[in-house]
């Protein structure tokens, strides 16, 4: 009963950092895309 409780609590961990993960690189790419697009329509008004 100890094997299955362990596994289930390293599956957990890792469905856990997976969604870390994963909500960062979407903050990161989110900030990303608003800064391009901001130089990108500075640029574009420059013209």
């Amino acid at each position: 009963m100890s094997e299955i409780k362990g596994q289930l609590l390293g599956i957990i961990l890792v469905i856990m950092v997976f969604g870390i993960v994963a909500a960062s690189l979407t903050t990161v790419f989110t900030n990303l895309t608003n800064s391009v697009s901001s130089e990108v329509a500075k640029i574009v008004s420059s013209i």
